[in-house]
């Protein structure tokens, strides 16, 4: 195993940094972080798994997993609880104040062995979390009794570099004292887990090649929306008639299914992930909830002073046939309603990073390409700008949280509108989740394509974006075409 830094410069390091990372990492041929996460810490309470199922090498290249240490925070009710060390507070703090404990921690600019995630905070921010950033009122409505946001502290954690075949176990512990002693401490740490890591392999190796684990039978008409197909289509009616107004120029709107499910989650991620393979899939626990997500979707990255976001918008099922399939792709490409639709959302996008950017930093790198994903295929571009100095991660999120893709345009008043016409709280689904580093490295999706799991029933969201052309009926079978990656997964249908 070789590890980074050596002792002398970890001490070195320790002297201006208040947390060095050491990383023990070896070469590992054909590695499958899932099946690893789920061994290792398929028990614990707070845990985590981000992969990338598909993508270009710079959304594909690393996966993560560990589990939570003692430190948590989460609001719920308008209260936030802290959780530090299995004790509990409940505080009452404006939501910037409570955020701010997520910040980068200052004084980790020399930290350069580790170009990528190596620890810090995992959670997720519902939907809703957007009426604390822009200052609009919700309405009292149906719900699921979810928390707003969860993000919970890791010290620890493996990553894989699917490119290079390496996998890396981290500890970054805080040095409060002695650096020498958690030096020491670091180093029992690494050898542990490696030990553990190394009995795993080891099973693997020796044993058949894992299938994924089966499902229960779940009859895709046993789903329950919370929306008839007549009340939905009253719903892009309503929408179509703010657009004519002059309100917005586009809404997204969305039905939530639900169903019972008492089984195992982690087979329903794996069947998810191998139906719709994804760059920005996830497995997420906190505290009896579970999300499983193939999100096709970054909301945000940051890497220094670094910022992207990648918007999704235009959408068509997949063909039956190669032939189908390549009329379909070009018609979507060639449509102008789906181009007029995505250029009025990259131009949102690029507002939103221009709130945080430097002036003249942000542009299209990659204008309107297309993504094809098992059942659906959309129109994708990346934007990326320079952070202004003393931009911060609660800066961060109020510029670009929600996505603009799955509200409209323009945002606030579409947030108002989906409020007004949805019959239900959207929780986590088009919030997000993911990571935000000691240092400066973030990390969050868009929650689509994301099955939530809890108290013995399983609920996914899906949505279509409503323009001022839009035909109802059409819509409403775009959310069906969306929906049908999570049906397949929960039905126990045959997984290629």
């Amino acid at each position: 195993m070789k590890v980074c830094p050596d002792r002398s410069r970890f001490i070195e390091l320790a002297a201006t940094c208040p947390r060095v990372p050491v990383v023990g990492e070896r070469s590992v041929d054909s590695f499958n972080p899932a099946e690893a996460y789920h061994r290792l810490y398929g028990e614990a309470e707070r845990s985590f798994l981000f992969e990338s199922g598909k993508g270009p090498d710079e959304t594909a290249r690393y996966s993560f997993f560990g589990r939570a240490n003692e430190k948590a925070i989460s609001l719920r009710n308008n209260q936030f609880q802290i959780h530090n060390n299995g004790d509990r507070e409940t505080v009452s703090l404006p939501a910037s104040d409570a955020l701010k404990r997520l910040n980068f921690e200052p004084g980790l600019d020399a930290i350069d062995h580790v170009d990528h995630f190596w620890g810090g905070w995992v959670g997720c921010l519902s939907y809703e979390m957007a009426h604390w950033f822009e200052n609009i009122e919700p309405r009292v409505k149906d719900g699921l009794d979810l928390p707003l946001l969860f993000f919970f502290q890791v010290e620890s954690l493996w990553v894989y570099d699917h490119r290079q075949a390496i996998l890396k176990y981290i500890v970054a512990l805080k040095i409060e004292n002695d650096p020498e002693s958690i030096h020491s401490q670091v180093k029992e740490e690494l050898e542990s887990g490696w030990r553990e890591m190394d009995r795993f392999i080891e099973e693997v190796s020796n044993s058949a090649q894992n299938e994924i684990m089966p499902a229960p039978s779940l009859h895709s008409a046993s789903l329950e929306s919370n929306i008839t197909q007549e009340e939905y289509e009253r719903m892009v009616e309503r929408a179509k008639t703010y657009i004519e107004e002059g309100d917005i120029y586009q809404a997204n709107l969305a039905q939530r299914l639900s169903v019972k499910y008492e089984s195992d989650p982690f087979p329903l991620y794996q069947r998810l992930r191998k139906v719709n393979p994804s760059p920005f899939s996830g497995y997420l626990k906190f505290d009896g909830l579970v999300l499983a997500s193939s999100s096709p979707e970054r909301l945000v990255k940051v890497v220094r002073d670094r910022v992207e976001t990648r918007p999704i918008a235009g959408t068509r099922p997949r063909g039956k046939s190669e032939e189908e399939d390549v009329r379909l792709s070009a018609e979507l490409l060639l449509n102008e309603k789906e181009k007029a639709e995505h250029l009025m959302l990259v131009d949102l996008e690029r507002n939103d990073l221009g709130r945080i950017c430097e002036h003249g930093s942000v542009h299209v790198t990659d204008l309107m390409f297309l993504e094809q994903y098992s059942h659906v295929c959309h129109i994708v571009s990346n934007i990326e700008g320079r952070l202004k100095p003393g931009v911060d991660v609660v800066d961060i999120l109020a510029a670009v949280f929600p996505g603009g893709t799955i509200t409209g345009c323009p945002k606030i008043r579409c947030m108002e509108i989906i409020d007004e016409l949805e019959p239900s709280l959207r929780g986590p689904y088009s919030g997000s989740f993911g990571y935000i580093g000691f240092d400066r490295h973030l990390d969050l999706n868009i929650i689509i394509r994301t099955i939530l799991v809890q108290s013995g029933r399983a609920h996914f969201h899906v949505g279509a974006g409503i323009v001022a052309d839009s035909i109802p009926e059409k819509e409403w079978q775009e959310t069906l075409d969306k929906a049908a990656a999570m049906i397949q997964a929960l039905s126990g249908e045959p997984v290629g």
